[in-house]
């Protein structure tokens, strides 16, 4: 059995795909799986225990290429099983047109109830389950059933080497040292940014966060405000606020650190040395969780935003904590703004729920 997995899309949604590689792994122990990602998610899948083989769509390529690159691989590689779970449609007319038998995955835009032959519907937006755990259940047609019981047991994995990871620190080590930072081997990941119409809490909020630790915990901590291109409106509203003559305390004890400069599995290794990870619901939340960091993350009260279907995979009160404004929200798609009882309900979130959220994973150490 040969499958090729459809994730052309974001880093988030590629890692809460891998628990479903898993379970078909478990249920079909011969097959090798191939995943169709993009660019960006190339460092997660690299070397990655779950994953046989990846091949790279590219949207810079025009889409005709694409299409006949696809075809020809499906047909090279003899992929008898192609499922899409998200990201471009060129990947699922390419598995029709080279002949694919089995072509399943999730129905959900018109496109999909042309070009797969054992889709699947089902009504995400009701938010019943984990999102790993919706993928999983698209395996229905091949006849691989699903229990919660199982979710452990199908968790996804990003591998890193022991020498990756201390070579990525020594080298973080002297680019610290470099901007005249002092460096902490402990360190406390903060990164302010996302993508996407998520609600996230305010720039402002995160340098106070930053403020109150080192407040609570003087020279403790080296505070890596991590951040890629696409997070420079955030990243600049936090730089703002830490610049402000009543956080000088923060004085060489931030370093900001961009992501996009030396890649995303330079990134990884970096923070899988990290105490504690601070971010709102994006994929480098998942990639914290992932990677053992403890972390504690920020979520919108609306319902397809909810954590229960995009929160950490591993929420284990001693490794994850979700904060979420205390209101009732009606919304089920998008914030309804200004008519809204609870508008700019982010802001409800406090400054010390969060720091007692840190406090709380932190327990274990000397405070």
């Amino acid at each position: 059995m040969k499958v090729a997995i459809n994730r052309s899309d974001a880093i988030g949604d590629t890692l809460l795909t891998l628990p479903m590689a898993k379970k078909l792994k478990k249920h079909f122990p011969d097959c090798y799986i191939t995943f169709i990602i993009s660019p960006k998610t190339v460092p997660i899948l690299e070397a990655n225990p779950i994953v046989d083989n990846y091949w790279v769509y590219d949207r810079n390529i025009s889409s005709l290429k694409n299409l006949i690159d696809l075809k020809d691989r499906f047909i090279k590689e003899n992929i008898d099983t192609y499922l899409h779970v998200g990201g471009s449609h060129i990947p699922s007319l390419a598995a029709l047109m080279a002949g694919v038998n089995y072509r399943g995955g999730l129905l959900n835009k018109w496109q999909t109830f042309f070009l797969l032959n054992n889709g699947v519907r089902q009504r995400r937006s009701l938010v019943e389950m984990h999102e790993s755990e919706y993928n999983i259940n698209l395996l229905q047609p091949l006849g691989v059933n699903y229990h919660y019981s199982e979710k452990e047991s199908c968790a996804p994995e990003v591998l890193l080497r022991d020498e990756e990871k201390e070579k990525a620190l020594r080298d973080f080590k002297e680019e610290v040292e470099k901007q005249n930072v002092s460096f902490k081997r402990e360190m406390i990941f903060v990164h302010p940014g996302m993508t996407g119409h998520t609600l996230n809490w305010s720039s402002k909020n995160y340098a106070r966060i930053i403020y109150k630790l080192e407040k609570s915990f003087p020279d403790r901590f080296l505070f890596v405000l991590s951040f890629t291109h696409s997070d420079k409106d955030y990243i600049d509203g936090v730089s703002e606020q830490l610049g402000q003559q009543n956080f000088s305390v923060l004085k060489n004890r931030v370093f900001y650190f961009d992501g996009g400069v030396k890649g995303l599995r330079n990134y990884m290794a970096v923070m899988s040395n990290a105490a504690l990870f601070v971010g709102p619901s994006t994929g480098t939340t998942h990639l914290a969780n992932i990677l053992g960091v403890k972390v504690v993350t920020i979520y919108s009260p609306i319902k397809v935003q909810a954590s229960l279907r995009w929160g950490p995979f591993f929420r284990d009160s001693k490794k994850a904590r979700v904060v979420v404004p205390d209101v009732v929200c009606g919304e089920k798609f998008q914030c309804a703004g200004s008519s809204c009882l609870y508008y700019e309900c982010m802001g409800k979130i406090e400054v010390d729920e969060v720091f007692e959220s840190i406090q709380q994973l932190l327990i274990d150490k000397k405070l």
